[in-house]
């Protein structure tokens, strides 16, 4: 169940950074300065490519780092 739970929620992300990829190919260049002025680089994000293993591992990692911490409480 859990790997179903992990694959899902990848997907999910998956598929918002698609509309974000959309909704930005559709802005003019003023508007895409404006969001430049206001958050910096953030939109290169857009373009990193990522590892679904190293991103997987990672977020597994995570969520046992959280546990941890949260039962030391």
């Amino acid at each position: 169940m859990s790997e179903l739970w992990d694959f899902t929620r990848i997907s999910v992300t998956q598929n918002n950074l698609q509309e974000l990829k959309e909704i930005w190919n559709q802005w003019d260049d003023e508007i895409k300065q404006l969001f430049y002025r206001e958050y910096d680089d953030l939109p290169y994000l857009l373009n990193v490519k990522v590892d679904k293993h190293l991103f997987r591992a990672l977020a597994q990692y995570w969520n046992l780092a959280i546990v941890a911490s949260l039962l030391e409480r």
